[in-house]
């Protein structure tokens, strides 16, 4: 007789052929790739092909019974459960109500974000035309103009070049100062007195500290909606409208992270509601969100590389289960075999 059976004969105190063999009832919970029901209403997934396995292995009849995230749990717990096979996660509050098995699979949280839609002419205009742009642009006319008139007020009376009517020596002073400030130098205009002289030197050195300056600030305003909008990992949720899995370990971590989110029902819903518009962000377990993305959302939405907050999956069962030590040695025996190879 099989370990896992002969557990089941030891707890229950009867003879193999009474009501220790009966069929296991297995519950389960939808979640590509770990498990997924098929057209034809057949289960299957990397969960499910693992349980099949581990029970075939042992001479096991079971049966699968899909339930929620939280029917598992109450299933477990009330005895109408005698496994639970599905992707769920470790944590500490789970283990006060079930015991788990080893390990089955590690992987973390993730984000999926609205894909960016391909920048055109306008996003561009509105860029250079923000604000920022057009402050800095003010700021640098202005500056401008004070080095010009400080050039007329000195060179006027000695100095043709920068003679005439105030508007006209102004403008030939502002004039000589962004054809300084920009190295071009063409020579039409030059200071003649000491104090001139002495104001194009203290320009020209000054100029190459003010271009390099504005010319930075200038790349940092036409990019600064790009750098707001850039997400890299979980410290930049708090500037997005996020979504989760309600009842999942992701929607923990937001809460603990005291951020606002949105719950659904399943990730396949939050993932719609992304390109409906009406969150920008899913947090939820990696494997998950890409096996969905790579399907009916790949032209819509966009998963980050890096995961975050550890996820160990494994088989939930009731508190004390005789199946756990036999179905533990199981998957211990199966990573030396791996580690092996």
């Amino acid at each position: 007789m099989s370990s896992l059976a002969l557990a089941l004969v030891m707890s229950l105190g009867t003879t193999p052929g009474g009501p220790a063999e009966r069929t296991l009832v297995v519950g389960t919970h939808p979640l590509p790739p770990f498990v997924v029901r098929t057209a034809d209403g057949r289960w299957t997934g990397e969960s499910i092909e693992l349980w099949r396995e581990i029970a075939e292995e042992e001479g096991l009849r079971f049966e699968l019974q899909e339930r929620d995230l939280d029917g598992l749990f109450s299933g477990l717990e009330d005895g109408t459960l005698d496994v639970a096979a599905a992707a769920i996660t470790v944590t500490e509050d789970r283990e006060a109500r079930v015991d788990f098995t080893h390990p089955i699979f590690t992987t973390g949280l993730a984000i999926a974000l609205t894909r960016a839609r391909a920048e055109s002419w306008l996003d561009t205009v509105v860029m250079v035309f923000n604000p920022v742009f057009l402050g800095l642009l003010a700021t640098f006319a202005v500056l401008q103009l004070l080095v010009g008139a400080l050039m007329w007020l000195l060179e006027r009376r000695q100095n043709p070049h920068f003679q005439g009517s105030p508007v006209a020596g102004v403008g030939a002073g502002m004039w000589w100062a962004v054809v300084t400030m920009s190295t071009v130098g063409y020579g039409d205009k030059v200071p003649r007195s000491s104090a001139g002289r002495l104001l194009a030197m203290v320009w020209m050195l000054a100029s190459l500290i003010l271009l390099t300056t504005v010319t930075a600030s200038i790349t940092t305003s036409l990019t600064l909606g790009r750098l707001e909008a850039k997400v890299s990992g979980p410290e930049d949720l708090g500037k997005l409208r996020v979504g989760t899995v309600a009842a999942s370990t992701s929607e923990t971590f937001l809460r603990d992270a005291r951020l606002n989110y949105r719950s659904f029902v399943d990730a396949d819903a939050g993932l719609t509601a992304i390109v409906r518009g009406e969150i920008e962000a899913l947090v939820y377990d990696e494997p998950a969100l890409a096996a969905l993305i790579t399907g009916a959302y790949a032209d819509h939405v966009v998963l980050l590389p890096h995961t975050f907050q550890r996820q160990d999956y494994a088989f939930a069962l009731p508190t004390g289960s005789p199946l756990r030590e036999p179905i533990n040695r199981i998957l211990a025996r199966r990573v030396a075999e791996l580690q092996v190879r």
